[in-house]
């Protein structure tokens, strides 16, 4: 998977041509300055036109929520304020709600209980009258009769019926008031699922003409009215000596339905209530006054003027196309004036920058993001938020990316942008002007991914001081400013903790290298480091070498003395594959070459380079560092083949091509390359020193420097005459150093 993302990387990287710093065409061509203009069109088109979308047409005058006006604002026109979808979802849910859910009432079946009870007493009291013809039937047969007429009836219950003591006339009115008081005093449903437990919290019961409106709760279902008939009888008992069990067993019989749901009447209700509704939430006057001088904008306020300010557009647009597209286009040149500064100033004082369009636009993706998260911060539902936006994102970011410099005119060119699309607002300018100054300040030396944690502390407490200082001119409470306060640390805490995250895209993507990825790759545990320490000894301890002497030429003439070191250790990686092919890593006697043709032995050499490359990318080495791998050797000859080559063909006749015997290339493009292409050659060619004295490692060094020179290899690099003077000092102490001689100790005898 990893290998796969890799491969994805490059190719868009080579589809949109991004290439290391040390890799680019210093001649601009027409093409490319197009490109630059395109991208500077684009860019600011895009952003003045969606950051931030319901601000583009406002007029400029009018104040937002939570600002102050500055005088009163008069409505011009009658405004009408329209309900929003969701407030006309909501009204219609309210009055969906106040209209009671429509039960009806069945009367008739109210009547059947009583007349099932009264014909149950009935029926009992003739078996138990002695002048009846039933009484003589056995106490069996009398049973059956009642469980003949009332089947679901408990027989236990008509046994206990025929019982001479029991009093069958006070059982019927008890029975009776209770379904009067307990149960039927609303009615009874079959399922109390009929009625929406999330509707109305009324329901209205019609009998016949008539309609009452009772509380939902007070419906009962079948199992709720046996409930209610037990806990009535239990309470009769607490005062009357009654048989509980046997009262239910007869009482819970004749309990039926009475309430059906009427949802047909219902929906009708529903609708005529819906059908009251308006879709006007307020109306203003003209000359009405909106907001007064020196009141704070709300929310009731800001939807009035938001309002007018759609009329005013309407009619705007009514009076021809251009009058409601100048406001947009004046938002567009002031956006895209901005941006013009920041590409004057590259183009007069980071040329480096400017030439390369990935770079641009990797700028501009900065800004972006940053807009982006100002903008996802202002909607967080806090008065004055504007101490959330995450300002320091940006000014880090290109400090990081590219220089305090830079950073420094792409913070005031933010502070612009904010203020322009914030109507202006000085606050939101002078806060991202300082906390953005500190920021790139505290971001020029950024080495490990810990200074951040500095970065952080510094931004945190520019916040806080920043915000103690403009909110005390304002007057606000102390408790206000020290929540605003946390509010302003929580921010640089976060912006920091974003960048953290974000940064590497940026690095990998563009081809950017930093100082945090070239001292994660110094260090030596690096799995590619490892590889070659393990498989080509002589060639790690070789480039471990290089890497001193070019760091201290580095140092000495102002050149990235870490990009030196870093690229040195994996400048000659691609030996790891054939390490035997290489004279550092043959522990024998002879030499493999001894038995290749010299053509052979030359694309074995050749080949380090290219595979080297490829090791590189598949370990996702940044390409600043990937470039000391084909610049080091530049297009040297590899002068002792060619001249191997030479004596085989002079016997045979034969001319050799010398481009057949040069290093694929090209040149060193930057001073680090061309350091790293002399320092590979001092260090290789002071271990054939016999007496390295320091007079013949002084002429060792001068010589080599000469042959660059003279060949021309050093012509692409800036390197200068002074540059190559202070060079020659540096690698003179380095191996002076490490030629040093030691005392010969007396031994033992």
């Amino acid at each position: 998977m990893f290998s796969l993302l890799l491969r994805l990387k490059r190719r868009i990287k080579k589809r949109l041509r991004v290439q290391a710093d040390t890799r680019q065409l210093p001649v601009l061509t027409v093409r490319s300055r197009v490109r630059k203009v395109i991208i500077l069109l684009i860019g600011s088109a895009l952003i003045a036109l969606f950051y931030p979308g319901e601000d583009l047409y406002n007029p400029l005058d009018m104040p937002r929520k939570g600002d102050i006006a500055q005088r009163d604002i008069v409505a011009p026109f009658p405004i009408t304020i329209l309900k929003s979808e969701k407030e006309l979802g909501q009204e219609q849910q309210t009055r969906r709600l106040t209209v009671p859910f429509v039960l009806r009432c069945d009367t008739g079946m109210v009547r059947n209980v009583y007349a099932g009870l009264e014909s149950y007493v009935a029926l009992v009291d003739s078996l138990r009258n002695p002048g009846s013809a039933r009484s003589r039937l056995d106490s069996a047969a009398k049973v059956n009769l009642i469980s003949e007429r009332f089947p679901m009836m408990s027989q236990t219950a008509g046994a206990k019926s025929l019982q001479p003591e029991v009093n069958l006339v006070l059982l019927q009115r008890r029975l009776a008031r209770i379904y009067d008081d307990e149960i039927y005093n609303v009615g009874v449903i079959q399922d109390l699922g009929a009625v929406p437990e999330m509707g109305p919290s009324m329901v209205s019961v019609r009998r016949g003409d008539a309609e009452n409106v009772y509380e939902r709760h007070r419906v009962l279902d079948v199992a709720m009215a046996n409930a209610r008939l037990l806990a009535a009888l239990n309470r009769l008992a607490a005062s009357d000596s009654i048989d509980v069990e046997y009262y239910y067993l007869i009482g819970r019989h004749f309990v039926q339905p009475s309430l059906f749901a009427d949802v047909t009447e219902y929906n009708r209700r529903v609708r005529g209530q819906e059908a009251q509704i308006t879709a006007a939430k307020e109306k203003v006057e003209a000359n009405d006054i909106i907001v007064r001088a020196g009141r704070k904008v709300g929310d009731r306020e800001e939807e009035i003027l938001s309002e007018m300010a759609r009329i005013l557009r309407t009619k705007a647009a009514e009076q021809g196309i251009w009058s409601a597209l100048l406001p947009v286009l004046a938002r567009m040149l002031l956006v895209l004036l901005v941006f013009s500064t920041l590409y004057l100033f590259l183009f007069f004082f980071r040329r480096d920058i400017y030439r390369s369009n990935p770079r641009l636009v990797a700028l501009f993706l900065v800004f972006v993001l940053q807009l982006i998260l100002v903008y996802v911060a202002e909607a967080v539902p806090v008065e004055q938020s504007i101490y959330l936006y995450p300002i320091a994102v940006l000014p880090i970011m290109v400090t990081v990316l590219f220089d305090a410099e830079v950073g420094m005119i792409a913070t005031v060119v933010q502070a612009l942008l904010l203020g322009i699309m914030h109507r202006f607002d000085f606050s939101l300018l002078l806060m991202t002007v300082s906390v953005g100054t500190v920021a790139c300040l505290m971001s020029r030396q950024v080495q490990k991914r810990s200074h951040f944690y500095r970065i952080m502390g510094s931004v945190m407490l520019t916040y806080a001081a920043l915000i103690f200082l403009v909110e005390n001119l304002k007057l606000s409470p102390p408790v206000d400013i020290g929540v605003l306060a946390l509010y302003g640390m929580s921010t640089g805490f976060l912006s920091c903790i974003l960048v953290i995250g974000v940064l590497p895209f940026f690095e990998s993507m563009f081809s950017i290298t930093t100082d945090i990825t070239l001292l994660e790759l110094s260090d030596l545990n690096h799995p590619v480091l490892k590889r070659l320490a393990l498989e080509a000894p002589g060639t790690y301890h070789h480039s471990i070498s290089v890497g001193n002497l070019s760091e201290a030429a580095a140092e000495a003439i102002g050149a990235n003395a870490l990009l030196a070191r870093v690229g040195c250790y994996y400048h000659d990686i691609g030996k790891i594959e054939v390490p035997e092919y290489f004279i550092e890593n043959q522990l024998g006697v002879h030499s493999r070459h001894e038995q290749l043709a010299p053509s052979m032995s030359s694309l074995i050499l050749a080949a380090h380079v290219k595979r080297g490359r490829t090791i590189g990318e598949e370990a996702d080495v940044p390409d600043d560092v990937l470039n000391f791998i084909e610049e080091h050797h530049g297009t040297m000859v590899m002068t002792y083949f060619y001249n191997k080559a030479k004596e085989q063909a002079a016997d045979e006749g034969e001319e050799v091509d010398i481009d057949k015997f040069r290093y694929p290339g090209p040149k060193p493009q930057v001073r680090e390359t061309g350091i790293a292409m002399l320092a590979d050659a001092v260090e290789a060619a002071s271990r054939t020193l016999d007496d390295p004295k320091p007079a013949r490692i002084y002429a060792l060094i001068q010589r080599i420097i000469n042959d660059r020179f003279q060949s021309g290899e050093l012509d692409e690099c800036p390197l200068t005459l002074r540059d190559l003077a202070k060079i020659r000092e540096a690698f003179a102490q380095i191996l002076i150093g490490a030629f040093h001689r030691r005392v010969d100790y007396p031994r033992k005898e």
